[in-house]
């Protein structure tokens, strides 16, 4: 009998937590802060300790955390920013949003983090550095900073991208969005990394909200300050407005939802770190399927993507739903593919790795109350498929050749 696994499911967790976080809402509707207020910045305290920074500045989405960091770090128009082609859109919209330049550096084949190796390769290329300033040559744009991804959970190889930012000033706003709790080889753990990290709590993400939610985190007081300001329309205090902000505050219900799963957190992530353990056992074995490696620390696995070699991924994927097995693909485009990112011409890159991916990859069910049978059945019907589709390839090659 078939089993029905979803890619992914909210039920089972919020039953199981209901009760602790239906009182935490309820003493807010009771207080009725429902905008700033204790239940805010108590969770930012607790937040900023679990990541071992010095702040955390909550804001309404991670995309508004991206928006905020790139603002408060000081993006001018025209600047150029380096980043990965292979991330969710707002790793180079919000790029866009400030009138600046995302530039896109192809990715690592392993860890499909953003290769510092090409990073180098590119300034050396494209750029020289004068008067203290890294500049494009053709264009005469500033090279402002880099904007890595914690893709899926796995920090980049941040030792290699702060050596060139040490060597050509050049600041780092780190998105961390998929990566709350993972931590470096070093044991850094995400949120550390950058002048500004930036995370999301959209409601699928590791730590996840009940609605949107984002936040800001940083060792640097000034920077800090400067998110304060900036997330509250530029306001120091009491309509003391000294400039340009917007409106992007955390609102009570969400940081009282997200304070009481932030106790969970490494339960969900040791969960998920096990899942993909399992999986790993299970398919280490299939040529066809490339499996996600740790390389660089701790994953905690927001994704478990593979990589499919010489598989029609689209029937792939539907026999899978057929046996009641739920796929999703992350990314089915790069950024460096939509037209609207690439800002001019001679700043265009060529991306082979990330584009290749995006025609290969497949994320499976990784959400943590998943039951160890239910990940078994979901190995147990990869396999499965895999041998059909190998015995169908079979026979066509047999009458191929009879034809021949």
């Amino acid at each position: 009998m078939n089993k029905k696994i979803d890619f992914f499911n909210l039920s089972r967790q919020y039953k199981k937590n209901k009760t602790n976080i239906v009182s935490r809402i309820n003493e807010v509707l009771e207080n009725q802060t429902y905008i700033g207020g204790k239940v805010v910045a108590n969770f930012e305290i607790n937040l900023a300790k679990y990541l071992n920074a010095k702040h955390a500045i909550s804001c309404n989405s991670g995309t508004d955390a991206l928006l905020m960091a790139l603002s408060v770090i000081g993006l001018k128009e025209n600047e150029i920013v380096l980043t990965t082609p292979f991330s969710f859109i707002a790793s180079g919209s919000e790029i866009v949003a400030l009138k600046a330049h995302p530039v896109f550096i192809d990715i690592e084949k392993e860890t499909h983090n953003i290769d510092p190796t090409k990073i180098k390769n590119w300034i050396d290329n494209n750029c020289e550095f004068k008067n203290n300033n890294l500049v494009h040559k053709e264009t005469g744009y500033k090279v402002a900073g880099i904007l890595p991804v914690d893709i899926f959970g796995q920090c980049a190889d941040y030792e290699k991208i702060k050596a060139i930012t040490k060597k050509y000033n050049l600041w780092i706003v780190q998105d961390s969005c998929q990566a709350i709790g993972a931590c470096d080889k070093n044991n850094i753990m995400a949120g550390n990394h950058g002048d500004i990290s930036c995370f999301s709590f959209y409601p699928t993400k590791n730590l996840g909200a009940f609605g949107d939610g984002g936040v800001c985190a940083t060792n640097n007081t000034k920077l800090a300050e400067k998110l304060l300001r900036y997330r509250n329309h530029g306001r120091k205090d009491h309509y003391n407005y000294t400039e340009r902000g917007t409106n992007s505050r955390l609102d009570g219900i969400q940081a009282a939802v997200l304070d009481e799963k932030l106790k969970c957190l490494d339960n969900f992530n040791n969960r998920r770190r096990k899942i993909a353990q399992m999986y790993n056992n299970e398919l280490c074995d299939i040529e066809s399927i490339k499996l996600p490696r740790e390389i660089n620390g701790k994953h905690i696995y927001h994704q478990y993507c593979v990589k499919l070699k010489n598989i029609d991924r689209e029937n792939f994927m539907q026999n899978l739903k057929d046996k009641g097995v739920n796929t999703n693909i992350y990314y089915p485009k790069g950024l460096n593919q939509i037209e609207f990112l690439s800002t001019e011409e001679n700043l265009k890159t060529n991306c082979p790795i990330s584009d290749n991916l995006t025609e290969s990859i497949l994320a499976l069910p990784i959400w943590p109350e998943l039951e160890n049978d239910e990940v078994l059945y979901i190995c147990k019907q990869i396999k499965e498929n895999l041998n059909t589709l190998n015995f169908l390839k079979e026979i066509n090659n047999n009458i191929l050749k009879k034809q021949a």
